[in-house]
């Protein structure tokens, strides 16, 4: 795990992963919750009806998105993938897979393009090739994702920003 953002993002995506998640204090915003405190990390965090993930992590010095499809993908791998607003452009990026606990999930830095598209609102669609060559795709409502990674930051401590 030679990526900061893949240290912060495994750290604590594993506490939307978890079991014990359920039990901690979450704050609700629209379709997003917020769960987690300094200095262990605070995820914002959305699901599909199937139980896929997507959210973001903070610490105090960064905010990494996270992806958890529900399926296997190689520990340390980069995978391409599209994402798609239904309110901005689509555009590539490479998710990085990484094992948490039991889970496997996809981390990726939270860059201008990903946070415009967080921003912009409506929905979120992921798509992703597939070993069986086939390609794979989750979407996700994005209704109270500003909020909810706003809050996050406070809870964590970091600054504003993209990534920051």
């Amino acid at each position: 795990m030679a990526n900061p953002y893949l240290q912060a993002a495994v750290a604590a995506a594993a506490l939307t992963l978890s079991a014990p998640a359920a039990a901690q204090q979450a704050e609700t915003y629209g379709d997003w919750s917020v769960r987690g405190a300094a200095p262990g990390g605070v995820t914002a965090s959305t699901a599909t009806p199937a139980g896929s993930l997507f959210g973001v992590v903070c610490d105090r010095s960064t905010c990494d998105a996270f992806f958890n499809p529900k399926i296997l993908c190689e520990e340390g791998r980069e995978y391409p993938a599209l994402l798609i607003g239904s309110r901005t452009p689509a555009f590539a990026v490479r998710l990085h897979c990484a094992k948490i606990g039991e889970y496997h999930a996809f981390t990726l830095p939270l860059d201008e393009g990903l946070a415009e598209v967080i921003a912009g609102g409506g929905d979120l669609g992921i798509a992703f090739p597939l070993d069986s060559g086939e390609f794979g795709e989750a979407r996700f409502s994005l209704t109270g994702a500003g909020q909810a990674l706003t809050r996050a930051r406070e809870r964590a401590g970091a600054s504003a920003g993209p990534g920051a």
